[in-house]
């Protein structure tokens, strides 16, 4: 039994969803419903591409539940908006319809906090939904957001035919997530009734146990365990495994001579995890990198073969975001039934090209939680 196939059991691999639903009662009032939902069946279906209009981070793949119960949402929905099915992550989804008859999308989906290092990173993979190069500052103006005092990032160049606000509150170890997106039009017009609906959000404790103080505790804990209690990983030899952080199912240090090194990280979302290109182009975000249109990526993306199917590789260099020196970095997405595992090297440019082979030779016989 190899690491991969040891994660599931420890129940790490499931998104649990709290749904909300909002009813209006009659034209001229407004009523507040709330309820909670339990998590979704593992049959449901995979994350659809609203899912790809958020943060996407591959740490995020974690079981929901080991944060215990989760706080119930309240909000005052604005005139013309209405209520609509919600997707796997979201927790709650509205159409906003302006004066003209366009409508922008509106979506809430709480993901375990990353910290303000993941800002930039988000907000060029929001830029880049709109084709626009990445920045290279994270710039945001306050925003009032329920109880609580959050950052609005507001994504246009006023040429672009689409316009993206994206409020962010991080609030007991999670980061709320409110993203509006459509035509420019509508979304400026929508904006003053965006922000009054921020401003209505109140969250009540969920019932049975209360969130931890720390939710990333218990994976950073087991998922070590795991690793360290198999000894029949086929790690490369100067591989170093050292603690996961943030929701990784596995990390690995590689040196390299001269205080150079590299690491290797495992991760894991549910369904597809927001698409190929969207988690290419976060990528290529942490490069500086510009994202990449379809046709371009086709260009670049190569195949490697995984056990039960092939995987995705892409292999770019440029400029580390933490660091500012030159890196390099190769990344394999393996689709997996109802799941897509995440495969990264990254760093000194000479120990990735060093370390290439091994790596792919890692990917190659790992076994997968629902391979046969």
């Amino acid at each position: 039994m190899t690491l991969i196939s040891r994660i599931k059991p420890l129940g790490l691999l499931r998104y649990g969803a709290m749904i909300f639903a909002l009813a209006l009662a009659g034209c001229d009032r407004e009523q507040i419903k709330v309820q909670q939902v339990p998590k979704e069946s593992e049959s449901n279906p995979a994350a659809s591409a609203d899912s790809a209009n958020m943060p996407v981070n591959p740490h995020a793949g974690m079981d929901m539940g080991m944060m215990g119960a989760q706080p119930k949402l309240k909000w005052t929905l604005p005139a013309g908006w209405q209520e609509k099915p919600v997707s796997e992550m979201r927790v709650a989804s509205f159409n906003a319809q302006g004066k003209d008859g366009d409508t922008a999308d509106v979506g809430v989906i709480p993901l375990p906090s990353t910290g303000p290092e993941m800002e930039l990173t988000n907000l060029n993979m929001w830029r880049g939904e709109l084709q626009l190069p990445p920045a290279q500052k994270a710039e945001s103006e306050p925003v009032t957001i329920g109880p609580g005092q959050g950052k609005l990032f507001e994504i246009a160049d006023g040429k672009t035919p689409g316009r993206i606000l994206v409020a962010v509150l991080d609030r007991d170890g999670m980061s709320w997530y409110f993203k509006m997106r459509g035509g420019d039009a509508v979304v400026r017009e929508q904006k003053p009734a965006f922000l009054d609906f921020l401003k209505s959000v109140s969250f009540e404790a969920g019932s049975g146990t209360a969130m931890a103080a720390d939710p990333h505790a218990s994976m950073m804990t087991d998922a070590p365990a795991a690793a360290s209690a198999n000894p029949g990983v086929a790690v490369p030899a100067g591989w170093k495994e050292v603690p996961p952080t943030q929701f990784l199912l596995a990390k690995y240090m590689l040196p390299g001579s001269g205080g150079a090194q590299a690491e290797v990280s495992v991760s894991m979302l549910a369904g597809q995890g927001g698409g190929v290109i969207a988690n290419v182009n976060r990528w290529r975000g942490q490069l500086g990198l510009s994202p990449l249109s379809e046709e371009d990526f086709s260009k670049q993306a190569q195949t490697v073969d995984v056990m039960g199917g092939q995987g995705t590789l892409v292999d770019m260099a440029g400029t580390d975001a933490k660091t500012g020196k030159p890196a390099r970095l190769i990344g394999v997405i393996a689709p997996q039934s109802d799941e897509t595992w995440f495969y990264k090297l990254m760093g000194d440019e000479q120990v990735v090209a060093q370390q290439k082979d091994a790596f792919t030779k890692f990917i190659q016989t790992a076994k997968f939680s629902n391979a046969p």
